[in-house]
């Protein structure tokens, strides 16, 4: 695919999808409320909260959306006099809740709601239900919608799945008045820590750091089998990580890794399902892992530093999972590095990278020093700023490089209103959930069907985690699967943190999971694949990322928790079980395997789940054993083709 059809992938894919593209005095418009909410958001995040934050937070991000998105695609150059509706009504919504504030939070209003009070509470669902499907399609907020019925007529379902009923007055408070509804905890999430990381991530988006990321991977990976593979897994997690969303990251950097890796020879079903799989990646790879994690600290009340504490050692097993499925297919297929005079040098690669190393250095150091995540992304941005400023490596004069700041600025407001408006809906779900107790119903099912046991009550939640996250945003996927079936974890008796990642995972790994994989669909649009076979070959590559939960549930030192022998060793069979896991979905461990051999080192990689030293013993010998027996197999050939028999000419 040349690039003016990657171009038009992209627009067709992305994000930015469904945006208009503004010109005159909306765009004016449109960029001016864009700063105007990161400078609030900045200037909140130096001085402290306000009482209205949420509402001011989603004052600005409701209008955004309906400027910046079309309701219809004749209306993708301009902002059509109906429109001018949704975007009053959304100023007015959060504007009567702040005016409002303390007679409905001190006074406890939400209790006795006045005509007026539910008629805008009717207004802010219908909006945001409308805001989600200009912004990321139709699939949530008929979910949105569903959870609606059944808040209102899910009393006359019979049996469990029943509940006693509720005064649609009485839900319309509790959504758009109440603490647990709109403006509550997941919004102040959204509007406190949430925006400040986006606009982080923005800012070094923005500033140049998706090219000094392909620069550096190519650069460190050029000289190996299957070089442009590496760099596209290697690229992807730094700025998945940041970017915060899987179909961005497959947007982005897929337009430059995947016509590179078709042309190092991977198929292009191959090469997009392998960015799919490595920009899935991103949004569980600390220090910044997307907007899910900061909602997960608030769920399970832990500090986000715990989190990402947590984290790493999954994540970086992930990443060595797509690793060595790329580098395994590379050796089945024989290709080789990238050409000298198409990759960077090293040092080529390293130019300017104290832009990024610098201020991701001083937010770890401060979210190690524990100050707040919002106190470190702050300090981050600023650093990031300031080095890009009056750095003399930086393209352009300072004056050039002024200019594109209301960019950045519009860009990371941009991402925290879409961000909002999908927590808004998230919340309204969350209540109904909350509300009617079918979280603790469909827990409930998943215990009793499981009959207590541990292993297929994980494996029922995955099941569910990823049917529900088909489709969505991670932040959609993560806390409407967290909301179902995080109970039965509870129920079974596992860690909090080790449940919520657990659904984390598959919440996102159902971006490539068949039937609805939007990062595998991306992929293989730019690629020019069948977004299906795309789809399963991602699923494969993926395999790995689909066995670490299990082995992080039975593996604890995997998240950190145990002296460093235990977490040493945990590690140790981690990297053993993926190793045997990517050779066998592949076919490729020290030379093309057989059935048998690709059936044990499958076997051996399940071994390594449980934790036990027996299963993790028995697991170390298949691999032990398959690779004595490839070993002497390439030494067999290998001395055949070099003896005077086999090297003599034939008679002439």
């Amino acid at each position: 695919m040349d690039a003016p059809q990657n171009a038009k992938v992209v627009e067709k894919y992305s994000e930015d999808s469904g945006k208009r593209k503004l010109t005159g005095f909306w765009f004016l418009v449109t960029r001016l409320a864009a700063v105007a909410m990161a400078l609030f958001h900045l200037y909140t995040a130096v001085t402290g909260p306000v009482n209205t934050q949420n509402a001011v937070h989603l004052l600005f991000a409701l209008p955004l959306i309906f400027l910046a998105y079309n309701c219809r695609a004749r209306d993708a150059n301009r902002v059509p006099w109906f429109d001018i509706v949704p975007i009053a009504l959304g100023v007015a919504i959060s504007a009567y809740y702040v005016y409002h504030f303390d007679r409905i939070i001190y006074q406890l209003g939400y209790l006795m709601p006045t005509t007026l009070d539910l008629v805008l509470g009717a207004s802010a669902i219908l909006l945001l239900l409308e805001a989600c499907r200009r912004a990321i399609g139709l699939a949530f907020p008929i979910l949105v919608l569903i959870a609606l019925a059944y808040a209102a007529f899910g009393h006359y379902l019979p049996g469990v799945w029943g509940h006693g009923g509720f005064r649609w007055d009485d839900l319309v408070a509790t959504f758009y008045m109440s603490p647990t509804g709109i403006y509550g905890s997941l919004m102040r999430t959204s509007s406190t820590v949430i925006v400040i990381f986006i606009m982080f991530g923005a800012l070094l988006v923005t500033t140049g750091g998706g090219d000094t990321f392909m620069r550096l991977s190519n650069a460190a990976t050029g000289r190996m089998a299957g070089g442009p593979a590496k760099a596209a897994t290697l690229c992807s997690a730094m700025f998945g990580s940041i970017s915060g969303s899987t179909a961005a990251n497959v947007a982005t950097t897929g337009v430059f890794t995947i016509p590179l890796m078709k042309r190092n020879g991977y198929s292009p079903r191959f090469a997009a399902a392998t960015e799919a799989s490595a920009s899935t990646g991103g949004q569980i790879l600390p220090p910044v892992m997307g907007a899910a994690a900061f909602v997960m600290a608030d769920v399970i009340s832990t500090s986000y530093l715990n989190i990402i504490g947590a984290a790493l050692i999954p994540a970086l097993l992930f990443y060595l999972a797509i690793w060595m499925s790329v580098h395994f297919e590379a050796k089945r297929l024989g290709l080789n590095p990238i050409p000298k005079s198409e990759r960077p040098t090293l040092r080529e690669g390293l130019f300017n990278i104290e832009t990024l190393v610098i201020p991701l250095a001083v937010l770890i150091a401060l979210l190690v020093m524990r100050y707040t995540p919002t106190t470190a992304a702050v300090a981050a941005y600023f650093t990031a700023l300031l080095l890009y400023l009056l750095s003399w490596r930086s393209p352009g004069t300072f004056v050039e490089r002024l200019k594109s700041l209301p960019a950045a600025l519009e860009a990371g407001a941009m991402t925290a209103a879409m961000i909002a408006v999908i927590i808004g809906s998230v919340a309204i779900i969350a209540s109904v959930i909350s509300l009617t107790g079918l979280g603790l119903k469909v827990s409930s099912v998943i215990l009793v069907v499981s009959g207590g046991d541990v292993l297929v009550t994980l494996l029922l939640a995955m099941v569910v985690a990823i049917i529900l996250g088909m489709g969505l945003p991670t932040v959609a996927a993560y806390m409407l699967a967290a909301s179902v079936v995080a109970a039965a974890f509870v129920e079974a008796g596992l860690p909090s943190l080790s449940a919520h990642l657990f659904i984390l995972y598959f919440a996102i790994l159902s971006g490539v999971t068949p039937p609805v994989a939007l990062a595998a669909y991306i992929g293989g649009a730019i690629a020019g694949s069948h977004w299906f076979h795309t789809a399963l070959t991602a699923t494969k590559i993926s395999l790995g990322g689909f066995l670490i939960p299990y082995m992080f549930i039975y593996h604890p030192p995997l998240l950190g928790n145990g002296t460093g022998l235990e977490i040493a060793l945990a590690v140790g069979s981690g990297v053993l079980g993926i190793i045997a896991l990517a050779a066998s979905t592949i076919g490729y461990f020290l030379r093309p395997c057989s059935w048998p051999e690709r059936g044990l080192l499958l076997a051996a990689a399940l071994m390594l789940i449980s934790g036990q030293w027996i299963t993790d013993a028995l697991g170390i010998a298949l691999i032990g054993g398959v690779w004595a027996w490839q070993y002497r197999q390439n030494r067999s050939t290998l001395e055949a083709s070099s003896s005077p028999v086999a090297s003599k000419e034939p008679a002439q």
